[in-house]
């Protein structure tokens, strides 16, 4: 009995052990399931906290992952480190104290418009520029502030460039003062010189005028001494003058009285322009020729013309002293030795031609070489315009012809060749050109040259040949 009950001790307590074990079992298990309830919930609201801030596909995201390492490594949530870098970006976009979110800040943003950077990033100035956050919008931050720096940039050239023209403006601008006070002081002292050299003039001219003033007095007392003689030797010198007026008179009128008596005693012999030169000692009316007595040894030229007449009576002048035109004009046109051929140039109808004629040239003579004066203007060409430059023409022909011609009125001179007077122009006004007063005393001089040349041949009976008698004695040319 008493074994069986010490069994049944055992069991009991073994039993009461594993009735309070399993009571501590069921009270643990108790305990536990409401803290396995409490932390499951807990957990739920954790993992629903946590995905307000970040999901599961977030977690998964290597950036994100970044982010929280390098929040990691700086000690700090992921939250914190984005907070505070997101804190700095609102700080470096808006200066404002209560920066507010991004939203906020990016609204403030809209009512911002700035012209220079809407100018940088291309806004041509028409209408409202851009805001700054249509720009942020268009453009990333880093894009705009690129452009920014670049216009930026080309704005700095502008203002370098600007400086250094400024800085040469500025040097060109010391030098040219540097230069105009050189030139100020220059021109400074050349007026001092100046007005040193007038003071010196004015004294010289004051000392002059003086001396002009004295010296007019003295002349003033001069000249009216010298009018005062002139007047009375001018007396004397015109009753002079009339006194020898009058012997001058006087004196004429015994020559022309003297000349008178004696004209029927004095002997003149034929003038020399009216010479016979030579004869026609055959003619050939079918050829047109006639053959006459002078040749190589008497000095002829081929184109030499005669006037032909039929007696040496015929070359006489007129009382006006104009001689008649002869029956024909012969032109040489082949020479023989002592004799040549002629070409009939004019002949006068009814009156040929015929041997025994004589011939005369004026400008020729076989025994002597004639000197001519030839002045006046001609008409050579019978246009009815007689010029100076027509004169050359009778010159060169007698000098062809044998005969020699001179520029002044010398006592060798066998003949005076006039032929018309020049025109006088009109005389020109006082303020006309020095070229046309010249041209006008010069035709001054021409026309008494040729006055005077007539009168001294007058005087002194030389033969004088206008045009007309000269193409009449020689047969015309």
């Amino acid at each position: 009995m008493a074994g069986r009950g010490g069994a049944g001790v055992g069991v009991v307590i073994t039993i009461s052990i594993l009735s309070i074990l399993s009571l501590g079992l069921f009270v643990s298990t108790i305990v536990f399931y409401g803290n396995l309830n409490k932390v499951t919930g807990e957990r739920d609201l954790a993992q629903q906290g946590l995905s307000e801030y970040i999901n599961a596909q977030e977690r998964n995201d290597p950036r994100i992952s970044q982010i929280a390492e390098t929040a990691r490594q700086k000690r700090a949530t992921v939250v914190g480190y984005l907070n505070d870098n997101l804190g700095r970006a609102i700080s470096t976009i808006s200066s404002r104290a209560d920066r507010g979110t991004l939203e906020t800040t990016l609204e403030r943003l809209d009512t911002v418009r700035l012209p220079g950077i809407a100018k940088a990033t291309g806004w041509s100035g028409q209408g409202d520029p851009p805001s700054l956050k249509a720009l942020v919008a268009r453009d990333s931050f880093d894009d705009l502030l690129t452009k920014v720096n670049t216009h930026i940039a080309m704005l700095e050239d502008r203002i370098d460039s600007a400086m250094q023209a400024k800085t040469i403006a500025e040097a060109d601008l010391q030098n040219e003062q540097e230069r105009s006070r050189a030139r100020d002081a220059a021109h400074r002292a050349t007026l001092a010189a100046i007005n040193d050299e007038l003071a010196r003039y004015r004294a010289e001219v004051e000392s002059y005028r003086t001396g002009t003033d004295q010296h007019r007095n003295d002349m003033d007392v001069r000249v009216m001494e010298i009018r005062l003689n002139s007047e009375s030797r001018e007396t004397d010198l015109l009753d002079r003058l009339t006194a020898l007026e009058n012997e001058k008179l006087d004196l004429l009128d015994q020559i022309e009285r003297l000349r008178g008596d004696r004209k029927a005693d004095l002997f003149a012999g034929r003038p020399e322009e009216s010479l016979v030169d030579g004869h026609v000692v055959a003619a050939d009316p079918a050829e047109g020729t006639a053959t006459i007595d002078l040749g190589n040894r008497d000095k002829i030229r081929v184109g030499m013309s005669f006037a032909v007449y039929e007696e040496p009576s015929a070359i006489r002048p007129d009382a006006d002293g104009n001689y008649p035109r002869g029956k024909a004009t012969l032109e040489v046109i082949r020479i023989d030795d002592t004799s040549a051929i002629c070409r009939i140039v004019s002949e006068r109808a009814g009156n040929p031609v015929v041997r025994g004629d004589i011939i005369a040239n004026a400008v020729y003579d076989p025994n002597k070489t004639y000197k001519f004066l030839i002045i006046g203007n001609f008409d050579t060409n019978r246009d009815g315009i007689a010029t100076d430059a027509e004169r050359l023409g009778i010159t060169a022909m007698i000098a062809d012809w044998g005969g020699q011609f001179t520029e002044e009125l010398t006592g060798d001179v066998d003949f005076l060749v006039m032929g018309q007077r020049p025109n006088l122009p009109p005389e020109p006004p006082i303020q006309a050109p020095i070229a046309i007063v010249e041209q006008f005393v010069q035709a001054q001089q021409v026309i008494a040259r040729y006055d005077e040349l007539f009168e001294q041949a007058t005087a002194t009976s030389m033969p004088v040949l206008n045009e007309n008698r000269l193409r009449t004695l020689i047969g015309g040319f």
